[in-house]
């Protein structure tokens, strides 16, 4: 215990020293990092405050069904912890050159398994964590909560939660690692995500909230009464269900009935944290193991024979240079599991949202509704991109490593180099953008005659978004390129990738502050039966343009400086 104690110590001498460092360029990322998640915490708890009392006020439906809406959005919540623990415990448990250091010296497995889960969790969920108690701050706030009961959910209920999503990813992990030198790994994954997505389809399946509008409607005006038995049966055993039980008796003011769910969501924590520590206790270090043969297997003679798709032997129709980059950044993404692990779940995410929004119904003609619902549907969309574009772009440049340098040096020209990422960069991000903007405004264009107008405006807008925020993240990721970093993630969740992000949401704000005003006089058209001049999308649209080229301008110009540094 004094040796754990002794290594936590230092760590947290390490993370000190590294996160309050007073050199300008740190000084820099590190406001820039204050405002980014500082404007995150401020968004989340004005939204949960007014959706609280926009639901509670104005729809009326009443705390139980509030609080069931709230379930599934935990289950949504604990699965993306859960999958992000995944992806990350790989890299912090697996490929982490701290965990080679630590195997040299005199500690248990166990205890470096015990510092690298810890490590795993905070990195990985921080943002999920101050995300989800302003939330919480937010929609306490409305309710009433004295400032105590703020600090009791949040150490014997949000805390646990994540905790408890944490410990499942990690089990699955290492569970992935022992059949994985037998099975193929990519064959488990591939399993692995099936299950995921069997599970998520099956909760909504069966938790279907019209019927249970329905149900409880029947009940009106005692809408605030506890109708569990609507529930399916298997909700009862689920986190995410306790969690919105402890808030709806707090918000009842009957704090003694969130009590067992508070304790069973404990205990169940505390069991699978000891089924954690025994399960890494006597495989942790094999599983390890397991990570150099999977790794042989690849790197094997029969392996090396196979013809791949890019493969080096064979010829293409590009210049010998260009091909062999090209190539080269092929393998260089694929042969990370953590990158394209990472991208097969961000194309989940995009398939899901498509196929939600695709069969939208807009039944309710209300200006301001439509109109606010075009606008959250089109920020999700513009998020998301700028997300993909944080994550896969930005560490880009970055990812070359102390190898750089034979690029460099060669006979070739470095805007070749910069081109040639930012054009396959280009080509990812607005493909899965073109895909969410026709998905995103199908919906709407059914209900009008005007049918071109949005979807045009929706192209418009993805191709623009798309070339911006891929030579932003490309270029500042140049800018703030770190090539000691060989984890990609760690790479994306770096102080220059906060201020990235916060370039992005600034520019990503502007344009919906450009674009609300003629979006909304569009609706007013549809609904009350006035006249539209189409020449009022005009300016917007040429402002629209000309934000997107000068941040287009000015980022390509900062990749190109950066790539000219010495190396």
């Amino acid at each position: 215990m004094a040796l754990l104690l002794h290594i936590l110590r230092y760590k947290f001498l390490s993370f000190f020293k590294t996160t309050f460092d007073l050199r300008a360029v740190s000084l820099v990322r590190g406001i820039g990092s204050l405002i980014v998640f500082g404007g995150f915490g401020l968004v989340a708890y004005v939204a949960s405050y007014e959706l609280t009392l926009f639901i509670m006020e104005k729809t009326r439906i009443g705390l139980f069904l509030y609080h069931r809406f709230i379930s599934m959005m935990l289950f949504v919540f604990f699965m993306a912890v859960n999958m992000g623990n995944i992806i990350v415990s790989y890299a912090t448990l697996y490929r982490s050159a701290e965990v080679i250091f630590f195997f040299t010296k005199p500690v248990t497995f166990t205890q470096i398994f015990l510092l690298k889960f810890l490590d795993n969790f905070l990195y990985s969920s921080t943002t999920l964590f101050l995300v989800a108690f302003m939330v919480l701050l937010g929609y306490g706030t409305y309710f009433g909560y004295p400032w105590y009961s703020f600090l009791g959910i949040l150490l014997c209920v949000l805390v646990p939660f994540m905790f408890l999503s944490a410990c499942l990813a990690v089990l699955v992990l290492m569970s992935v690692m022992k059949v994985a030198s037998q099975w193929g790994f990519r064959k488990i994954l591939v399993l692995i995500g099936s299950v995921y997505a069997s599970l998520v389809f099956l909760f909504f399946r069966f938790t279907n909230p019209i019927r249970l509008v329905n149900q409880v409607s029947q009940y009106y005006p005692e809408v605030d009464q506890y109708f569990s038995q609507f529930d399916p049966g298997f909700l009862s055993y689920l986190p995410n269900n306790w969690v919105a039980d402890v808030l709806f008796f707090f918000a009842k003011g009957e704090w003694e009935m969130a009590l067992p769910f508070a304790a069973t969501l404990l205990a169940v924590t505390a069991g699978m944290f000891g089924l954690v520590l025994f399960v890494a206790h006597r495989f942790y270090y094999r599983s390890w193991l397991v990570t150099f043969e999977v790794q042989a297997s690849s790197n094997s003679v029969e392996a090396g024979r196979r013809m791949k798709l890019f493969d080096f032997r064979k010829n293409s129709l590009l210049p010998p240079q260009l091909e062999a980059v090209v190539k080269k950044d092929y393998f260089q993404f694929f042969r990370e599991p953590s990158q394209w692990i990472h991208l097969l779940l961000m194309l989940v995410l995009v398939i899901v949202f498509v196929l939600s929004i695709r069969n939208l119904n807009l039944g309710l003609r209300i200006t301001n509704v439509q109109a606010l619902t075009y606008l959250v549907l089109y920020a999700f969309g513009v998020f998301l991109s700028c997300s993909l574009a944080l994550r896969f772009v930005f560490p880009a440049i970055s990812l070359e490593g102390k190898s750089f340098w034979s690029q460099l040096s060669a006979p070739l020209d470095v805007w070749k180099l910069f081109l040639l990422k930012f054009v396959i960069s280009l080509f990812f991000i607005l493909t899965l953008a073109v895909l969410v903007a026709v998905a995103s405004n199908l919906p709407f264009v059914r209900l009008t005659e005007r049918r071109p107008l949005l979807m045009y405006f929706g192209l418009y807008s993805a191709f623009w978004v798309s070339v911006a925020l891929v030579a932003l993240n490309l270029g500042f990721g140049g800018y703030f390129s770190n090539f000691q970093e060989k984890n990609p993630i760690r790479l994306a969740s770096s102080q220059g990738a906060t201020l990235t992000f916060l370039v992005s949401l600034i520019y990503l704000v502007t344009l919906i502050v450009v674009v609300s005003a003629p979006l909304l006089k569009y609706f007013e058209s549809l609904f009350l039966f006035l006249p539209f001049d189409f020449r009022m999308i005009v300016v917007p649209g040429t402002i629209f343009g000309m934000i997107s080229t000068a941040i287009i301008g000015f980022s390509v110009m900062i990749g190109l400086r950066s790539l000219q540094r010495d190396f």
